[in-house]
């Protein structure tokens, strides 16, 4: 074993406050990881709630690992060592079980990357009962797993909670059977989806069939927990750390779900309704940590509209607590919310607009306008804040090049706006991202914007903005927008051009290996779907029917081009 890993992952934990640890003995030994680096990981609230609920359950100890860093791995395969745990620095392979929670679909690679440093074979069909059981959970089995399928026994569909205690009980039923006996009798597990248990078909290079087999369910319905389940979980963080993209915070999430249902953002469809936490269950999560003197920060996908969110504020402040908030609204800002920031130190804050055209913010269902998008930057420069960020997309659905026009004008008028209200030593930085359409969301039948058109609108917009002062544009890479969409609305022939890039995730790498393969980005990406097509995610339990997202990406299209539709 290498010296300077073990040293590493000590450092790590030694820097770590923990309110939980694993405990010691148990019958059941779970591997919890993140498919990205520890600074990485150790922001996500997910794989932070689950290492609570695993290591509070009784029998069951939880221990973490991550990616390694570009030096580690070096190091890693340097020694021909595999990957280790955090806590003990355990060899994955001793666990009985690998569970990934996995957020993004650019860590889809990554997740192959981990099985590899761990010495597993890749493909779950290569994998006895001698090797543990590998799952994945978190928020893209909300959407389509199936990139993974291959890889994976089996995903964790939906909420964890409620789910776990079920997952542990049948694990520990299923250790005599053989794998394929022990996925079966996982597949009966609600929320549990077994990909090998369905065949799928194709006909060219189209999926037109994903057939269950050996009882399996036809769909997969997903974990969701009650109101009342939900007010009383502790779902905030159990370890703070510096080396975190929130340093030194206590993630605390105050609501789950999304009531605005915006056509681009898969929040609002992937859960069925809006739960709060109530003041009380906050301010009993914050006592556990009050005395490191953390700075909170509230997760949540509208926290403007948490109906106690004053009184949270004020509690906030009174307590000398620093504090961010993960995603504000220009028409759910109370001053509250602008005070908290100013008197935590902040001088920045985020307020997205989407897009700087009301037609076409109306078409995506983000409903507010420019005056209130105005009304909310200008309390805020008098509050004291003097840098905003702004967010924008392009590739929208039924946008226009006069869209990206209107953009930069809402940017020309913030910033001016930003002046007389005292705070011109401030900046407007626009942060601008390519559209990906998501599945089980109005636009999951979309076109993608191509390459050429999504890197003529960031110029159009950055070249316009370069001349006013005050004003920076930060564009990210559209490549990686481009690969983020074909894995998010992939089938499972995916999976091939996986094992071909995951060491090497270049972007000429995936196009040479979706030649190799035969799978084009023009039949992925850049061709309406049609209606009555077999969506490779068809399995998975939808919020809405098909027909409600149908009529509701028809009435997107009327919203932009009223006028036009009615002459």
């Amino acid at each position: 074993m290498s010296w300077k890993l073990i040293a590493k992952a000590e450092q790590r934990l030694a820097n770590e406050i923990a309110l939980l640890r694993p405990p010691h003995g148990g019958d059941l030994r779970v591997a919890l990881g993140y498919p990205n680096t520890y600074h990485v990981g150790m922001s996500n609230l997910g794989l932070q709630v689950v290492y609570g609920i695993l290591n509070q359950t009784p029998g069951v100890s939880c221990e973490r690992f991550f990616l390694p860093d570009a030096d580690e791995i070096e190091e890693y395969e340097r020694h021909g060592r595999h990957l280790f745990s955090l806590e003990s620095q355990q060899p994955l392979e001793s666990f009985d079980l690998i569970a990934l929670t996995c957020a993004y679909e650019n860590d889809y690679t990554n997740v192959l990357r981990i099985l590899d440093l761990a010495g597993l074979p890749l493909l779950a069909k290569d994998r006895g009962s001698e090797f543990p059981l590998v799952l994945v959970g978190g928020a893209i089995t909300l959407l389509n797993p199936e990139p993974l399928a291959d890889f994976v026994d089996l995903f964790s569909v939906g909420e964890a909670e409620g789910l776990v205690e079920d997952l542990v009980e049948a694990l520990r039923s299923v250790r005599p059977l053989s794998r394929a006996e022990q996925r079966r009798a996982l597949a009966d597990v609600p929320g549990l989806y077994v990909p090998s248990l369905y065949e799928p078909i194709y006909e060219g290079p189209r999926l037109v069939a994903l057939q269950p087999r050996d009882g399996a369910p036809a769909s997969i319905a997903k974990n969701y927990i009650s109101r009342d389940q939900f007010e009383s979980i502790n779902s905030s963080s159990w370890l703070l750390t510096e080396d975190t993209e929130f340093s030194h915070t206590f993630l605390m999430e105050v609501s789950r779900g999304c009531p605005y249902v915006c056509r681009f953002c898969t929040v609002g469809f992937s859960y069925p309704k809006v739960r709060w936490k109530p003041l009380e269950r906050i301010w009993e999560d914050l006592q556990t940590v009050k005395q490191y003197k953390p700075r909170v920060g509230l997760i949540s996908a509208t926290v403007g509209n948490h109906p106690q969110i004053d009184q949270l504020c004020e509690g906030l402040m009174r307590e000398g607590l620093g504090v961010s908030f993960s995603s504000l609204r220009a028409d759910q800002l109370p001053d509250s919310i602008l005070e908290t920031l100013v008197r935590s130190g902040s001088k920045s804050m985020t307020l997205a607009p989407e897009t700087g055209s009301e037609t076409l913010r109306k078409s995506i269902n983000k409903r507010f306008s420019d005056e209130q998008y105005f009304e909310a930057a200008g309390r805020a420069f008098d509050k004291g804040i003097k840098n905003l960020k702004m967010y924008s997309m392009v590739g929208l659905p039924n946008e226009l090049d006069e869209d990206m026009d209107a953009l930069v004008k809402l940017v020309e008028a913030t910033r001016k706006l930003q002046v007389s209200r005292g705070q011109g030593g401030g900046r407007i930085t626009l942060g601008l991202g390519l559209f990906v359409p998501k599945p089980l969301t109005p636009y999951q039948w979309n076109p993608m914007a191509t390459l050429k058109l999504a890197e003529d609108r960031m110029r159009r917009v950055s070249s316009q903005l370069a001349r006013v002062g005050g004003v920076k544009v930060n564009a990210e890479v559209p490549k990686t927008a481009i690969l983020e969409g074909l894995q998010a609305r992939a089938d499972r022939r995916l999976g091939r051009v996986l094992l071909k890039v995951y060491k090497k995730p270049g972007y000429k790498n995936w196009l040479k290996a979706l030649a190799e393969e035969g799978i084009s980005l023009e039949n992925e990406l850049y061709r309406q779907r049609e209606p009555d097509e077999l969506l490779p995610w068809s399995h998975i339990a939808s919020s809405w029917p098909k027909e409600r997202l149908l009529k509701d990406s028809e009435r997107a299209r009327q919203q932009r081009f009223k006028e036009t539709i009615a002459q």
